[in-house]
């Protein structure tokens, strides 16, 4: 097995600085881990430059740095979500007999299901957890385009000129603009077979406070998601996404109103408080 030295003793380092009450300095570090006094203070260098632990200006000890505490609980949030989400997708499939996914927007620009809610049928759309599609995959695309401004759109569009997966894809910026606008005043977007001729898809937004953090998706068979049903499908994605970001949101504030103050003698690292629901999708 691979092990690198430098990199695990810069998580034990951050590990120590987490779990202590009070700022270390440079000796006390290496002693309690046994690492050489010169490499410790690289480590922490390393650290301070990205933010992870922060140096006192008149005692020289290290304490943990916002970005730490961000990273932390964006983690945390990471694995919040789907945990959050799954009794309702489940409730969702069960209702509408169709596939059911959680989707978030990656720093590459993809689309990475998060989780999967599958019907007991024999004819339907099978997405493992984990799926990476690309972003512009129709209807996700679609919603996480609504919490951008249009000139983001256009700008992003320039440097990712629209593919034509099928003949109803939108390879037009004019008419895509004009479908993200429709999402952003209903509250979802559709798929009518322009990612994958045979298949159609309805997506909806999720929301932490007041960012988007997510989307769900039901995926189905153009002949299982007629024209017939898709106001009622809707429906059902729409009531389901807003419960999910109900108990979202209100988890968030009480997580925060539970943190409240400080209460160690050092103050806290600036940025502790400042909120990032993932991308701005």
């Amino acid at each position: 097995m691979y092990s690198a030295p430098i990199i695990k003793k810069g998580i034990e380092i951050l590990r120590l600085i987490a779990r202590t009450d009070e700022p270390l300095g440079v000796s006390e570090i290496a002693r309690r881990l046994t690492i050489v006094k010169s490499t410790a203070l690289g480590i922490l260098k390393a650290l301070e430059e990205e933010g992870f632990v922060v140096q006192d200006s008149t005692t020289k000890k290290f304490l943990a740095g916002s970005a730490l505490y961000q990273f932390s609980r964006e983690a945390l949030r990471s694995m919040e979500l789907p945990i959050v989400a799954k009794p309702f997708l489940q409730r969702l499939v069960e209702n509408v007999g169709e596939t059911v996914i959680l989707a978030v927007r990656d720093d590459d620009d993809t689309l990475r299901v998060l989780d999967v809610a599958e019907p007991k049928k024999e004819l339907k759309i099978t997405v493992p957890v984990g799926t990476r599609f690309p972003f512009y995959t129709s209807g996700l695309m679609k919603v996480f385009f609504s919490q951008m401004k249009n000139e983001e759109i256009r700008r992003f569009v320039d440097e990712n000129p629209l593919p034509e997966f099928t003949e109803h894809s939108v390879t037009r910026i004019e008419d895509l603009l004009e479908q993200v606008e429709k999402a952003r005043r209903l509250g979802y977007a559709t798929d009518l077979e322009e990612y994958r001729i045979g298949i159609r898809a309805i997506a909806a937004p999720v929301f932490r406070g007041n960012a988007a953090c997510a989307a769900i998706s039901i995926f189905g068979l153009a002949a299982s998601i007629d024209e017939g049903r898709l106001p009622g499908l809707i429906d059902q994605m729409k009531h389901t996404a807003h419960l999910i970001s109900t108990k979202l949101t209100v988890m968030a504030r009480g997580a925060n109103e539970l943190e409240g103050p400080s209460r160690s003698s050092h103050p806290r690292p600036a940025g502790l408080d400042k909120y990032r629901s993932g991308r701005s999708a």
